[in-house]
């Protein structure tokens, strides 16, 4: 399913022109792509927000409509200010029909994993794979059914449908796996090896370990960019 974003064509440049537009509620964007001109659009903030709260978690694959006809594109880039988060330009890249691309492709879990039940712990490691086909037979997700992984167990890439589309990952590559529980018991008094510790208290991560972030669909870029003179 592609998802519809509705553009208007921009000629106006320059740095003060593109903050009247922004405070008027428009987001400037760039539709480029296979050597044509860059073509200058201009998008309802409001209403692209709200297409992207719905493709979130979804390839961000999308029809721009400009003076009644549409053209197939993906969501290049997102530009936002860093510090109030609110969107600043958009890049969206055309696709041909019979164009392979490679683009990352949301996992989606479902279900409680019994292994977890069991005290383990779910390591979602790939939230998104990258894969390579034609824009039609990407994906929009892969939907994943954990309920029945058990201790010690995984999904790989190999484990997932690849209907005309190729991974560019090895199939070996672990997209979800149930850890064994961390919490270690040691005699009484003693002191916990290294690496190890007291029954009662949690493991420390690891140096550099952290939990994931939520998956994002879209690359996005925390500073502004120049455009036309800004």
């Amino acid at each position: 399913m592609a998802y519809l974003v509705k553009a208007t064509t921009r000629t106006e440049t320059g740095k003060g022109t593109i903050k009247k537009m922004r405070r008027a509620g428009s987001t400037p964007a760039v539709l480029y792509g296979h050597g044509d001109p860059s073509l200058m659009l201009s998008l309802n903030t409001h209403e692209f927000n709200l297409l992207l709260d719905d493709i979130r978690g979804h390839s961000p694959i999308v029809d721009v409509e400009l003076d009644g006809d549409t053209t197939r594109c993906v969501i290049k880039t997102l530009q936002r200010n860093p510090i109030t988060g609110g969107l600043l330009h958009v890049d969206f890249q055309k696709v041909h029909a019979h164009e392979k691309i490679t683009m990352n492709v949301p996992v989606l879990l479902h279900g409680t994993a019994a292994g977890v039940k069991a005290g383990g712990l779910l390591d979602h490691l790939l939230r998104e794979v990258p894969v390579r086909a034609t824009i039609d037979k990407i994906p929009e997700h892969f939907d994943v059914d954990v309920a029945d992984l058990e201790l010690g167990d995984s999904v790989h890439i190999g484990d997932l449908p690849a209907d005309d589309i190729e991974f560019t990952l090895p199939p070996e590559s672990a997209v979800v796996t149930i850890l064994h529980p961390r919490k270690m018991a040691v005699e009484p008094g003693a002191a916990p090896a290294e690496g190890e510790t007291a029954e009662g208290e949690e493991a420390a991560p690891a140096e550099g370990e952290e939990a994931p972030a939520e998956p994002e669909v879209i690359k996005e870029k925390g500073e502004e960019k120049k455009e036309e003179g800004k």
